[in-house]
């Protein structure tokens, strides 16, 4: 998961490992649409090069993972459009990687959605060749020779002024300077290469969007690394301690796991502990005025969830020395809050170490209560 090989997805028999390169559906060809934009050539190891492309689109708050297919993987925009990824192999260490959208798909998301594509492919394989699709604006003929339209825009940048400098380029056809253009097969008028499409591809602006986006995608799937580590080092104290450990399907309200204690018979009590994980030191920090340890409440319904258990809810938190610490929390907001009648923003964070011996210790305390 740190090295976006593998998406983690809940499901009915539990959190599963979603790994697209080994997706073995074919995805159905559509002739009208999503229309190709543009493809990809390159080398490098390609199911490396897939897969992290995949994962890190996934975590964008910009497009939504739709379906995953064999080497291809279709996502939506806010919007509902659908547009995606499909990798061919031409050769060992040899691909095509398509990138297609509904036609009804906004120019910008287009635009910010293959610019993604771009520098990722940039950033982790070797020969890249970008080949755009054009298509002619006067009788709507796709431009047949790729290589030589690609070849002839290229030539043509080379010759300006850099992509850093994009304002400049825009300047060009206020000026009306010649721009770079291709004969229409079609009806033999020229086909502008230096298109809207190429003038957003190049701007500061989405360049910017693009670097938030990958800035964003490695917090979420370090985080996410963090907390499936978390997981298991609670899956393995719990073990150690002889007591059942689980995970939640969907932690949406603030529980993460539990733990359901054995009686001295070593059979299952229905006797629980709720859990709610966090990995990382931006989840706490020192109070200024006293420089008391602190966790901030981000989610008032999780607070409310939490008083309303029937069960204990403790908070461990897992720091970057991995050091793990848990506080029970339900009873602690039911006093501060005065049984939910006060707000409560934050918590005063007193956690024991989470070991062994703290398992063993909730357990007689949770089994004493029961009698």
């Amino acid at each position: 998961m740190e090295r976006g090989l593998c998406l983690r997805q809940p499901t009915a028999k539990g959190n599963l490992l979603v790994f697209p390169s080994y997706y073995r559906k074919e995805r159905p060809d559509i002739v009208q649409y999503p229309a190709v934009q543009v493809n990809y050539r390159f080398t490098g190891f390609l199911d490396e090069l897939y897969a992290t492309l995949v994962v890190r689109l996934h975590h964008s708050d910009a497009f939504e993972q739709d379906e995953l297919w064999r080497y291809a993987a279709d996502f939506k925009t806010n919007a509902g459009k659908q547009l995606g990824i499909k990798l061919t192999r031409r050769a060992p260490g040899v691909g095509d990687l398509e990138v297609y959208f509904d036609p009804t798909v906004a120019m910008e998301e287009k635009i910010i959605f293959s610019k993604y594509v771009h520098e990722h492919l940039l950033q982790h394989a070797r020969d890249v060749e970008r080949l755009r699709h054009y298509v002619c604006p006067q009788c709507g003929t796709p431009v047949g020779n790729r290589e030589v339209a690609m070849k002839r825009l290229n030539d043509w940048l080379r010759g300006r002024p850099p992509q850093s400098d994009a304002k400049s380029l825009f300047s060009l056809l206020k000026k009306k300077e010649e721009t770079p253009s291709i004969i229409c097969v079609g009806c033999e008028q020229r086909v502008p290469l230096w298109d809207n499409m190429e003038q957003c591809f190049a701007s500061p602006e989405i360049q910017q969007r693009v670097r938030d986006m990958q800035e964003e995608a490695n917090v979420e799937l370090d985080n996410e690394s963090k907390e499936r580590a978390l997981v298991g080092e609670v899956i393995s104290t719990v073990a150690l301690a002889a007591q059942i450990s689980r995970e939640k399907n969907v932690s949406d309200h603030g529980i993460d796991m539990e733990i359901e204690f054995k009686d001295d018979a070593h059979e299952a009590t229905h006797r629980f502990i709720f859990l709610q994980l966090k990995s990382g030191d931006s989840y706490t920090r020192k109070r200024k005025t006293d420089g008391t340890e602190v966790f901030t409440i981000k989610d008032e319904r999780h607070a409310r969830y939490w008083m309303a258990s029937p069960f204990p809810v403790l908070l461990v938190i897992r720091n970057s020395e991995g050091e793990v610490r848990w506080m029970e929390v339900r009873d602690y907001l039911k006093r501060v809050s005065e049984n939910g009648t006060k707000p409560v923003k934050q918590i005063v964070f007193e956690g024991e170490r989470f070991d062994v011996m703290s398992v063993r210790r909730w357990r007689e305390r949770i089994l004493a209560a029961g009698k």
